[in-house]
């Protein structure tokens, strides 16, 4: 899958090594909105974890197993968050959609944008027929991202996502290439 993702918006390019620090700054920003959601993120963050971070999404693009990106601001570069996909099989072509915005960039449209970006590219250069997104049932920013892309609602899965505060129900949602195309509006 491409490294870029060109856009006049965000720069959407995979992670570098000297993404650690923005990225660090980012997550301390954010804790208080992605830590409730992402095991990874919580008070004390540290620059060497954030370091860990980006070197395990380089190795799992490297592996072709995931393809996340920084987004950075296309004006001043200054990390917005991270958007890709994971759990990707060659086999089924599937994948699955994760995203998070720092909390000084959220309400903007920006997890829309950069998640609708990913996905047509997935479908495009994956192949893909199918991106799958599972979102906390208590997380209403992340379901409506899912709702805009014109992912469709699939059920609720119980207790299928161990975050911090323990097990967790989830709404699925899955996305197919002509509901990106109808939800998307990609230009």
């Amino acid at each position: 899958m491409r490294d870029r993702i060109e856009d006049p918006r965000l720069l959407i390019r995979g992670f570098r090594r000297e993404d650690a620090e923005t990225l660090h700054e980012a997550v301390c920003e954010s804790v208080s909105e992605v830590a409730p959601y992402e095991t990874w993120c919580h008070e004390g963050y540290s620059l060497h974890e954030a370091e860990e971070y980006v070197q395990w999404w380089i190795a799992a693009r490297e592996q072709g197993t995931a393809y996340y990106y920084a987004l950075l601001d296309a004006v001043n570069g200054g990390f917005a968050g991270a958007c890709g996909l994971s759990g990707y099989s060659a086999e089924h072509r599937h994948a699955m959609l994760g995203y998070w915005i720092r909390s000084s960039r959220t309400g903007h449209g920006l997890a829309t944008h950069a998640a609708r970006r990913v996905c047509a590219a997935g479908f495009s250069d994956l192949e893909l027929i199918r991106i799958d997104i599972v979102v906390p049932t208590t997380n209403p920013a992340s379901l409506r991202v899912a709702e805009k892309l014109g992912a469709r609602r699939e059920g609720v899965l119980r207790s299928k996502l161990v975050l911090p505060d323990g097990p967790a129900d989830v709404v699925a949602f899955g996305l197919l290439p002509e509901e990106l195309a109808l939800g998307g509006r990609l230009p």
